[in-house]
C-alpha cells in the first residue's frame, strides 16, 4: 500500500494535464477588458508582475476606485499567488487575505484558496473553502472530487464515499478518483466495494506501475475479506470492533472497557478528539500476519487498529498498553495529517503504552531495560534521532530495539524539560505544516540538533 500511495501522490499536481481533478485550474479574469490578455502573459513571478501589481494597487485604493479596480487588483495577486504556489503558504496567505478583501466571496478566489490550502496539506481549511463554493454551485464536478479527496485525507471515509461516488459518475474513467474511492471503501472494511472500485481503476491506466500497485491493493482487499470472513462487529460512539471467530466471547466486555480507558488517556494527553470512529479488528493470529509485519505486535493504519489474537491477550494489562500504543499513532496520524517524523511518532506510541500498561511513562519494558543500562547510560552509545528510520527498517532486532529505545527516550526528555503539553504543542505545528525543526523551535527553542545535545546530557543523568 506504500508503493501505491507514493505513485498516487501525483492525485492533484497543479494543473496536471492528465489528472480529470485538478488544482488551480481556474482563473479570476480582471473587470477591464485589456487587461485580461495581459494576465495571460505572466508565466513567473518577478518584478514586472510585481510592479504591476502596485500600479494596479495605487487604482484600486484611490479615493472613488470602483469594484472594476479591485477586480482587476485581486486577478493579478491570485496570479502570483498560482504562480509561486510552491513556496509556503505564509509567502502567499497576505496576498490571498488582500485578495479575499478586495473580491470578497468570489468562487473562483474560493477555489484557488482552498486549492493552495489542500496543496500544502492544510486539509481542514481546504474544506471550508471547497464547501462555501459547494454550497453556491453544487453541480460543479471539480469541487465534488475535490471534497472527496479532501475528506478522505482528513479520514472521513463515509463523507469522501459519498462524494467520491458522485464524482466517479461523472468521471467513470478517472483513476485517480477510483483509486481513492477504492481507499475510502477499504478504511471502512467495504473489501467487495474497494475490490470493484480498483478492478475499474485498473482498466481506466495503462501506466504499469500504477497496474502493479492497484493489483497489490486488490490482493490486500480480498487477503481481509477472508480473515474477516465470519466475524461479528460492534459498534459505540467512539469504536467500530471488528472480532475473529468467537474471541467475542472472551475479548468482548475488556476490549470497550480498556478502549475507553485507553481513549481518555491518550486524548487528553495529547489534547485531541478524533471526530470519526476508530476501526479496531481481533484478527486470527495466522490471518493478522498475511496483512502485517510478521514481528508486530499490533500494528495502525490511519483510523484501523489490527491486533492479532495470540498468547497473552488476555492480558488485561497487556491489551491496555497493546491498544494505547496502536491508538496514539492514530491519533497522531489524525493530528498532524501524517506529518509526524518516525521517532517522535514511536516514542508517544510507546510513551503512553507504558503509561497504560505499567501506570507510568517511566516503566519501560523489561527487554529495554538492559540495552538502555548496558548501551545508553554505561556505554554512552546513543542513537541519532534522524537514524531512527534507517534502523527500524533494519534486518536486525536488536538495530531495531534501539531505534524504538532512542524514540521512548527522547519523548521521556520532552516530557521531562517541557511537559506533557510539549507534545500536543509539537503535534499542532506539525498539523500546520510546519517541519519538526521548525516545531521544536517553537516549542523548545531548539531545532533537532540542538535538542539532540540536551537529549543525550539527559541521558547521561539517567
Amino acid at each position: 500500500m506504500k508503493k501505491l500511495l507514493f505513485i498516487l501522490l501525483l492525485i492533484l499536481l497543479p494543473c496536471s494535464s492528465h489528472a480529470q481533478v485538478q488544482l488551480f485550474r481556474q482563473v479570476l479574469q480582471p473587470a477591464t477588458p485589456e487587461l485580461v490578455q495581459e494576465l495571460a502573459i505572466y508565466a513567473q513571478p518577478g518584478d514586472h508582475l510585481d510592479d504591476k501589481i502596485e500600479q494596479l494597487r495605487n487604482a484600486a485604493y484611490a479615493t472613488g476606485a470602483g469594484q472594476e479596480h479591485r477586480t482587476n487588483l485581486s486577478a493579478f495577486l491570485l496570479r502570483k499567488v498560482v504562480l509561486q504556489s510552491s513556496l509556503p503558504y505564509e509567502s502567499n496567505e497576505d496576498l490571498i487575505l488582500e485578495a479575499a478583501n478586495l473580491t470578497p466571496d468570489n468562487i473562483i478566489l474560493e477555489t484557488i484558496w482552498g486549492d493552495m490550502l489542500y496543496f500544502k496539506g492544510n486539509y481542514e481549511k481546504a474544506l471550508e473553502h471547497f464547501e462555501f463554493v459547494h454550497n453556491r454551485t453544487p453541480e460543479d464536478i471539480q469541487v465534488i472530487s475535490k471534497i472527496g479527496l479532501t475528506t478522505f485525507q482528513l479520514m472521513d471515509y463515509d463523507k469522501a464515499i459519498e462524494y467520491l461516488e458522485k464524482a466517479v459518475a461523472a468521471y467513470p474513467d478517472a483513476f485517480f478518483l477510483l483509486f481513492y474511492l477504492g481507499r475510502s471503501y477499504f478504511e471502512q472494511h467495504y473489501y467487495e466495494e474497494a475490490i470493484a472500485s480498483w478492478e475499474r481503476a485498473l482498466e481506466a491506466t495503462k501506466d504499469q506501475n500504477q497496474q502493479a500497485a492497484v493489483s497489490e491493493a486488490i490482493n490486500r482487499a480480498r487477503e481481509q475479506l477472508a480473515s474477516t470472513d465470519g466475524s461479528s462487529r460492534v459498534e459505540d460512539r467512539r469504536f467500530i470492533v471488528h472480532f475473529a471467530g468467537d474471541s467475542r466471547e472472551d475479548l468482548g466486555d475488556i476490549a470497550f472497557e480498556v478502549l475507553d480507558e485507553v481513549f481518555y488517556q491518550v486524548t487528553r494527553s495529547l489534547n485531541f478528539h478524533p471526530d470519526v470512529k476508530i476501526n479496531v479488528i481481533f484478527y486470527l493470529t495466522e490471518d493478522y500476519y498475511k496483512v502485517s509485519r510478521d514481528w508486530s505486535a499490533a500494528s495502525a493504519e490511519g483510523i484501523k487498529i489490527m491486533i492479532p489474537l495470540k498468547s497473552g491477550y488476555k492480558s488485561e494489562e497487556y491489551i491496555r498498553g497493546l491498544l494505547a500504543h496502536e491508538f496514539t499513532h492514530t491519533i497522531i496520524h489524525l493530528r498532524t495529517n501524517n506529518r509526524c517524523p518516525l521517532w517522535l511518532n514511536e516514542g508517544l506510541a510507546q510513551y503512553q503504552e507504558f503509561t497504560a500498561a505499567n501506570g507510568s511513562p517511566d516503566e519501560m519494558r523489561s527487554d529495554f531495560r538492559s540495552i538502555v543500562e548496558n548501551e545508553f547510560i554505561e556505554g554512552q552509545r546513543t542513537v541519532k534521532l534522524n537514524r531512527v528510520p534507517s534502523l527500524m527498517s533494519s534486518s536486525s532486532r536488536k538495530d531495531v530495539l534501539r531505534a524504538y529505545i532512542a524514540s521512548y527516550l527522547a519523548t521521556r526528555c520532552l516530557a521531562d524539560y517541557y511537559g506533557e503539553r510539549s507534545f500536543d504543542e509539537i503535534l499542532s505545528a506539525l498539523g500546520e505544516g510546519k517541519t519538526i525543526d521548525e516545531a521544536m523551535e517553537d516549542v523548545t527553542g531548539r531545532d533537532l540538533d540542538s535538542f539532540q545535545e540536551k537529549y543525550e546530557n539527559w541521558l547521561h543523568k539517567l
